[in-house]
């Protein structure tokens, strides 16, 4: 993922990170333009699920979106001939 100032567009660089929960990410992250010299925190979260984990875990709860919900449950249903 590649992250850029809000404020000139120029390139950010994560100064480091921690990850409080398995489905969050707080990122310290600073502007490579010497003339800006932004600096904040960025939030990762993940949002939805595209396509199902082989390894799910209990704890985890990440919602599948409606377009690959749709396209499970068709793949699950037998099709009547």
């Amino acid at each position: 993922m590649r992250i850029t100032c809000p404020h000139c567009d120029e390139r950010a660089i994560t100064r480091t990170s921690r990850r409080p929960l398995p489905v969050f990410y707080e990122v310290f992250a600073q502007c490579t333009n010497p003339h800006c010299s932004w600096s904040g925190k960025l939030q990762v979260e993940f949002v939805t699920t595209t396509n199902p984990s082989r390894t799910p875990r209990d704890d985890i709860k990440i919602p599948v979106e409606p377009a690959s919900r749709r396209a499970l449950i068709e793949q699950l249903t037998p099709t009547q001939s």
